[in-house]
């Protein structure tokens, strides 16, 4: 009877431990569930030397119930079989792994996870999900089914939270090979928002809102194109206003962009916007409330203004971006003003801009000419 420490490497530099069985010529493999990370400096090398350290410390422990298996001592009577690891282990449920995974998920998205566990549920409609049951074919469907019930980019987002669990679930050795590899996940290059024109903005400005917060967020938000996240955390620290300059890192965007930190220059009406209530440095520029509320009192205000459109607090943004572009700004200034990383994202206004200059053009009357 043999016991050894193995270690396996997984993607991205990861190597996950192990231990090896071997009896009467039978192995068994035994995964402890401990990852090394890539060791980049003093502290992960540390971390990771401790790991190594409990790992021995499980293998000493399985080694002395071996043995006191073989010689019973304290009256113990398992037998060798009785302490190796099944072969056949139960087969984790995936409804179980993704809510162990909400649990530990911490991020401002965490919502969307929490949508794609509800959606996979309605697809499946089962209340159980075997991780073997997760094929590549089983995945595609899953991707029809979301672009068949949702608008617009949302399938997607949530599909990539699906791939995010099924990326632990591969990790942690609970399958192989990774069922979503391969998948390809076209997004729209229109924006599928509705977009307010200038005029329509100025409509709103003049129609009173139950919440003059919201109004005040939403109006600043198409004179400057900031996300919901970052308005609502906008603290005075961030606006130089004697420059009329404003800098934020990009909440969405900071973990992978090399353009997180977004330096915007803001004209008389958003400045005007934000000393309405001017405080102090560490105060929050707008005292909003929740984001479901907030679309409840912009849903009531645009349709007080007699605007027929579905407005979300993302309009703002696109309508920003839009605008711009529409009064002549290129398409390189318009991406930095927005934040982007690339034109590639800017790319996808080009086309309303091309709708507006067309309506533009055939808003101009019939005539009816005549010759000699």
């Amino acid at each position: 009877m043999g016991i050894t420490l193995g270690k396996k490497r997984l993607s991205k530099g990861k190597i996950s431990l192990y231990l090896d069985y071997s009896y009467k010529g039978k192995r068994r493999k035994e995964y402890l569930g401990i990852i090394l990370n890539p060791p980049r400096d003093a502290e992960s090398r540390a971390e990771n030397r401790s790991k190594i350290l409990i790992a021995r410390q499980i293998k000493a422990k399985k080694e002395l119930e071996f043995l006191s298996a073989e010689y019973q001592l304290n009256n113990v009577k398992n037998t060798f079989e009785d302490l190796l690891p099944s072969p056949k282990n139960k087969v984790p449920d995936f409804y179980v792994l993704m809510a162990d995974f909400l649990d530990t998920y911490h991020k401002k998205d965490r919502k969307m996870v929490t949508a794609c566990l509800t959606h996979l549920k309605l697809f499946t409609k089962k209340k159980r999900l075997p991780v073997t049951h997760l094929t590549k074919d089983f995945c595609i469907k899953f991707l029809e089914y979301l672009r068949e019930h949702l608008r617009g980019n949302t399938p997607i987002g949530y599909f990539k939270k699906f791939k995010m669990c099924i990326s632990k679930c591969v990790e942690e050795q609970l399958i192989y090979p990774n069922p979503t590899d391969g998948i390809r996940m076209t997004q729209f290059d229109e924006v599928t928002k509705a977009i307010l024109s200038i005029k329509e903005i100025r409509k709103l400005a003049v129609t009173p809102c139950t919440n003059n917060e919201v109004k005040r967020a939403f109006l600043f938000s198409c004179f400057c194109g900031l996300r919901w996240c970052d308005i609502h955390r906008l603290q005075y620290k961030d606006i130089d206003f004697p420059s009329n300059r404003l800098t934020i890192v990009q909440q969405k965007v900071q973990s992978h962009s090399k353009k997180a930190i977004l330096h915007l220059n803001l004209n008389h009406t958003a400045i005007k916007l934000l000393q309405q209530s001017k405080g102090k440095e560490e105060e929050q520029v707008f005292t909003l409330p929740s984001y479901s509320y907030t679309l409840r009192i912009l849903c009531k205000w645009v349709k007080a203004a007699q605007i027929n459109k579905h407005i979300t607090f993302h309009c703002a943004r696109h309508s920003f971006i839009t605008n711009i572009m529409a009064n002549g700004a290129n398409i390189k200034t318009a991406a930095s003003l927005a934040g982007h990383s690339t034109t590639r994202h800017t790319e996808k206004y080009v086309h309303i801009i091309d709708e507006l200059k067309q309506k533009a053009v055939d808003s101009l009357p019939d005539i009816t000419v005549k010759y000699k």
